[in-house]
């Protein structure tokens, strides 16, 4: 981990509200006791700082927030996003449906997407009657009609374009190349056209979602305006104007060494200048205009704390251990897709201005060696019963994780909300593991 990994770990410090030197204090309540109360590990959320963010998008572009569930299904979570006005949710399964609802979103202000949708998944979307279905195959729109038709309901319809031109300078495409994402754009007349034939169906408009991890403001402007005019060809093969340009979202988060924070608001100027352009086109009167994001609204705002079991030197090599690795954060540990594993920014939260110490790799407690956070970082000198930070956690943290393996309890989830250290969810008990399975006697 180099000194840049360092002070993005230091700044995210800051920002949750903690003094300067000694033990890791975010707003006010140090890490130690809160770790005392609840256990380790355990992932740390900050309210303030997932509120501030939302805040600063919808100033920065002007459009609706749709808040992707699937990067923090926590239900708080749902419901601190839920009371910011002008903030939707984006679900990609019923489950994720069930949270939005819980949280307090209305159908309205919620969208589905997601490429395998099951009949029953189809028939809640009905039964709810949210916004849209953003549909991603002209078969989905039969399986839709037909469903909708048996209950006797209606439906609004997003389309899920995949386009014809790429979206470059992105880290992971889900679209503008062959993929299971969405209906190819050279069929979009054809998905019109499928739609208008149903009445039970109501056409909303167009989705559009190819890539994530995107940090450069211009190729995504140019994405938008090549949206926008897929926008304008749906409203002109469907005769009216639409309700609906899903511009997706995908704005990068610097988890990684060399990685810069995304421009928000020189994104934000481009595109309000870009979208102004439009506004008054008649056939795109009265449309709600949406980014759905997930990771850039909660990434930042969550902190994986785990303890430090054991130091041993080996070969030059210090291995610090910890209670916890992939088991409860896969995606910090490279195993989530990541072709070259790099470390997310650590921090010795224990001894913060400790002397530092280099070649340490942190390694989790599982019996294989991907079970890592990073090898050659820089920590303060770690101690047995130390706290091991791992920062840009509030992201696909603990339900894109393998939980069961090895069948170590599951963490717990802590919010600091309105100066008090909330638990969202407790850690699993040992015997938990047992729970569902059938004995054969």
């Amino acid at each position: 981990m180099s000194a840049a990994q360092t002070e993005k770990a230091r700044a995210l410090v800051a920002r949750f509200g903690s003094g300067p030197e000694g033990e890791f204090a975010p707003s006010g309540m140090r890490v130690g006791k809160i770790a005392e109360q609840y256990g380790t590990p355990f992932y740390l959320y900050s309210s303030e700082m997932i509120t501030e963010r939302i805040g600063r998008v919808r100033e920065a572009l002007g459009t609706e927030v749709s808040y992707s569930v699937k990067a923090n299904p926590s239900l708080a979570i749902g419901q601190l996003v839920a009371a910011v006005p002008g903030a939707g949710a984006e679900v990609a399964s019923s489950g994720e449906l069930a949270v939005a609802l819980a949280a307090g979103f209305a159908p309205v202000d919620i969208i589905f997407a997601g490429p395998g949708k099951t009949d029953d998944e189809l028939g809640r979307l009905v039964d709810t009657g949210i916004f849209a279905d953003n549909v991603e195959s002209l078969n989905e729109i039969e399986r839709l009609a037909g469903i909708a038709r048996a209950k006797g309901r209606r439906v609004g319809v997003g389309l899920r374009i995949n386009p014809t031109n790429q979206l470059m300078g992105s880290q992971m495409r889900m679209g503008g190349t062959v993929s299971q994402f969405g209906i190819d754009q050279a069929e979009l007349a054809t998905a019109v056209e499928r739609v208008l034939a149903h009445p039970e169906l109501i056409l909303r408009g167009v989705h559009v979602y190819t890539a994530t991890q995107v940090f450069e403001p211009e190729p995504l402007l140019d994405h938008c305006r090549n949206i926008l005019d897929i926008a304008l060809r749906t409203a002109d093969l469907a005769g009216e104007p639409l309700q609906m340009v899903d511009f997706g979202g995908g704005f990068g988060v610097p988890y990684f060494d060399k990685l810069v924070e995304f421009d928000l608001e020189r994104f934000g100027a481009g595109f309000r200048e870009l979208l102004a352009a439009h506004r008054a086109d008649p056939r795109l009167a009265g449309c709600r205009f949406i980014f759905e994001l997930g990771r850039y609204l909660v990434a930042d705002a969550g902190i994986y704390v785990t303890r430090v079991v054991d130091v041993k030197e080996a070969r030059g090599k210090t291995f610090v251990v910890t209670d916890g690795g992939m088991n409860h954060h896969l995606t910090a540990t490279g195993n989530m897709g990541q072709v070259f594993r790099k470390s997310f920014p650590l921090l010795n939260l224990s001894r913060m201005d400790g002397e530092q110490q280099e070649s340490i790799t942190v390694a989790g407690p599982l019996c294989t060696p991907l079970d890592s956070f990073g090898s050659d970082l820089t920590l303060t000198t770690p101690k047995v019963g130390d706290l091991i930070g791992v920062f840009y956690s509030g992201a696909y943290g603990y339900s894109a994780s393998n939980l069961a393996f090895l069948s170590h309890p599951t963490p717990a989830e802590v919010l600091l909300h309105e100066g008090e250290a909330r638990l969202l969810r407790a850690a699993g008990a040992v015997e938990a593991v047992l729970m569902g399975q059938i004995p054969l006697t």
